[in-house]
């Protein structure tokens, strides 16, 4: 270090500089905020509004998912060998169409012909449409059963249906009835569909049943699942937002036909983008505003106080103490902005959330100040704060001491 360097007198010389001109001191100061403050009001719109969309649609595991639309063969070791993309994180094979319902009526009421064809949806722990539900399906004849048919079948949780199958064997009509325990009836935000989720293996056993493979097990728990069952197709979900178009291309390339949201996730992402590009596109006209307003600031106060810099030069401050001078002033100035700044774009955006309070969703702001964008906000403001007063500070630090002398 330099051994006759004053950084703790050029940082108080620099503070009182400020103190002594509060009306220009203020005038910096306002100049900032008024870059930076909408800069951030708008940043954190931008925040909001995209971290909005991620969780509805987060929050929503229809986004996520994929299934196939038409029959066709997949072995269990097809499956398996889908389900090795780590960017899936649940799949589950399923039935057949036409043999994946189930006849239901209510136990209590079930002699007055009151039921419905109910559709089965096989089902397993870690099932994302089920996420919520804190009870799970533990034996072949437990099921999880939609508000719409629940509904109409009038049944409550820990209710018993009257499951009716129905097949056609060697021209005769065969009819196998069993109770199902429903474990949970789900919220409407699951499906709109009259459906029951169940185990896997009783969704097989169903189709394998109206399909004439298999006899109706005495007790359907103890059913199993045959080695070389085929699937008609399969749903998934994939484990981000962002794996949803790869793992739809994916799939169909291989010519498996699916239908999913990706076109909805592709649109999204493509907004983020944009929008990201938008805003660093104004951040820079903003930021270039900003720097050229402290910058032209700091070289005029420099050539204002050209003779009592120079004084400071003969009076034994060195070159590089010129240099702090307008560095601390700078950093002064940037942290008085940047405070105002926060408690101005904070208020505003408040205020924009209480006026879209009751149009969002709950739990979901148009306004969003995260940790990142205020670190960012930070890190940016006083990093062009150093350039601009180290171009300023080498001015200064080309005064010479004998300057100071005619100052004299």
């Amino acid at each position: 270090m330099h051994k006759n360097l004053h950084l703790f007198l050029s940082a108080k010389l620099a503070w009182k500089d400020l103190k002594n001109e509060p009306i220009l001191s203020l005038c910096h100061i306002l100049g900032i905020v008024a870059v930076l403050a909408p800069l951030i009001v708008i940043a954190g719109l931008r925040s909001g509004v995209l971290t909005s969309i991620r969780q509805s649609l987060l929050e929503d595991p229809h986004v996520r998912e994929i299934v196939t639309i038409s029959n066709r063969s997949f072995s269990l070791g097809d499956i398996k060998n889908i389900n090795s993309n780590n960017d899936i994180a649940f799949i589950m094979p399923r039935t057949r169409t036409l043999a994946a319902s189930l006849f239901m009526e209510n136990m209590a009421d079930k002699n007055n012909g009151d039921g419905r064809h109910i559709m089965l949806v096989p089902s397993a722990k870690g099932d994302p449409l089920l996420g919520n539900i804190s009870a799970f399906i533990q034996e072949n004849d437990e099921i999880f059963l939609s508000a719409s048919a629940a509904s109409y079948l009038h049944i409550h949780d820990g209710d018993q249906v009257n499951a009716i199958l129905e097949r056609i064997y060697h021209n005769t009509k065969q009819q196998v009835n069993f109770p199902l325990k429903v474990v949970s009836v789900l919220p409407p935000s699951v499906t709109d569909k009259d459906c029951a989720f169940v185990s896997l293996s009783l969704a097989v056993a169903v189709e394998t049943y109206q399909d004439g493979i298999e006899n109706w097990p005495v007790q359907v728990n103890n059913f199993k699942i045959p080695p070389n069952i085929v699937y008609s197709g399969f749903r998934l979900y994939a484990k981000n937002l962002t794996d949803v178009p790869k793992l739809d291309r994916n799939l169909r390339n291989n010519n498996i036909d699916i239908i999913s949201r990706a076109g909805d996730v592709s649109g999204l992402l493509s907004l983020t983008k944009r929008l990201q590009y938008l805003f660093i596109l104004i951040a820079s006209l903003g930021g270039g505003g900003l720097c050229i307003s402290l910058g032209s600031g700091l070289w005029a106060n420099t050539e204002r106080k050209h003779r009592s810099l120079a004084l400071l030069r003969y009076s034994g401050f060195c070159s590089l103490d010129l240099i702090f001078f307008p560095l601390f002033q700078s950093f002064i100035l940037a942290f008085c902005g940047l405070a105002i700044s926060f408690v101005a774009a904070i208020g505003a955006g408040e205020l924009i959330n209480h006026l879209f309070k009751n149009i969002l969703p709950q739990n979901h702001v148009l306004f969003l100040l995260n940790k990142e964008l205020i670190l960012a906000t930070i890190c940016l403001t006083f990093g062009a704060s150093f350039i601009i007063s180290f171009l300023s500070g080498k001015r200064a630090a080309k005064i010479q001491p004998w300057e100071g002398v005619i100052a004299l």
